[in-house]
This record gives structure tokens, C-alpha cells and sequence, in this order.
């Protein structure tokens, strides 16, 4: 069992990440391939797992489903029909359970959408924040909690790409006192 995941996820300003099921900002190469590399980077013989909601699965063009390299499992109170595609699960901790018993899987990432990033942000399993950082603010109507559970670990990159600067930082939990009730998270 796998007791730790990770976020990867990319916000404005204001911790917009969407409109209308869509990215609002125009299409950031170098974003995107570090979703696919932080998501899909695993040792010869094993996958990583990207956990998604099912709007967020159904955002993705379906050329491009399952995400290629990793074990798709997708999050629904509703019946899918994803055949062979990806697991289906009926919450965030079945989607982690599912995943993180796999044999073949070495890394858990919930990669989205806002109310799986609001669980996911707030789980005792979860151990950082991988955000890409909009230098800009969009029209939104889809959003990230505030990072208040965590610091800011490192900043790993920064572009400027489509006339938008952006950032990839690394936000790591907050380790939890010892004696105010909480247990240690994982990873910390």
C-alpha cells in the first residue's frame, strides 16, 4: 500500500483552474509536459497512478485517454462505462486504495478536478502540492483551496510561454506538533 500522494495542478493568480470544463488560458506547452513528466516518471517496471475526477477525465481529448504510461482511475457517483481505460472509483480514498494496491503502481497523483483538489488538499495521506503557478488572472469558475496547510518547498521552474509567465513550485505540507491531537502525516 502506498501511504503518500501528491497534487499536480496549475492555478492563476486567484487559484482559478477552470471555466466551463476548460483550461481558461491558452494552451502552456511547457505545463503540460511537466504534468506528463512528474506524473509518468517511474522505475523500469512499475507506473505511477493520476487520479482525476470525472469531469476532469472527460475534459481530456479522448485521442489523448487514457493518459498514456499510468494507470488512469477516475472518480463518480455515477456508473461509467470506461471499459479497459481506467478504474472507476466512488471516492477519493477508494481511488487511492485502488491504485495504491497495486503491485505495478509506485506513485499515487490526483491531477484534478476542484472538488477532488479540495479533498485531496485536506486528506492526511496527501504530502505536496505540485503547482504550476499562472503569472495572470483569468475568468474562472472552477477553483483551488488556499494552500494554508502547506509552505512553499522550492520554486523548480520558470516560462514564459503564449505570452504567459508561470512557475512550477513545489508545496510540501505542514508538519502537525506532536501532542495537539493530530497524528504525523506521511512523509513528513
Amino acid at each position: 500500500m502506498i501511504e503518500a500522494f501528491d497534487c499536480v495542478v496549475a492555478a492563476d493568480r486567484q487559484g482559478g483552474i477552470g471555466r466551463g470544463g476548460d483550461l481558461p488560458w491558452p494552451k502552456l506547452k511547457d505545463d503540460l509536459r511537466f504534468l506528463r513528466d512528474k506524473t509518468s516518471a517511474a522505475p523500469a517496471g512499475k507506473q505511477n497512478a493520476v487520479i482525476m475526477g470525472r469531469k476532469t477525465w472527460e475534459s481530456v481529448p479522448a485521442r489523448f485517454r487514457p493518459l498514456p504510461g499510468r494507470v488512469n482511475v477516475v472518480i463518480s457517483r455515477q456508473e461509467l462505462a470506461l471499459g479497459d481505460a481506467a478504474l472507476a472509483a466512488g471516492s477519493l480514498d477508494e481511488a487511492l486504495a485502488r491504485a495504491g494496491q497495486r503491485a505495478d503502481v509506485d506513485a499515487l497523483f490526483v491531477i484534478g478536478g476542484a472538488e477532488i483538489f479540495r479533498q485531496a488538499f485536506d486528506h492526511p495521506r496527501c504530502r505536496d502540492v505540485y503547482l504550476t503557478r499562472i503569472e495572470a488572472t483569468y475568468a474562472c469558475d472552477a477553483f483551488i483551496p488556499a494552500l494554508d496547510d502547506y509552505d512553499l518547498a522550492e520554486t523548480l521552474e520558470s516560462h514564459h510561454d503564449a505570452g504567459v509567465d508561470f512557475r512550477m513550485e513545489r508545496w510540501r505540507r505542514k508538519p502537525r506538533l506532536l501532542g495537539d491531537g493530530a497524528t504525523p502525516r506521511p512523509g513528513t
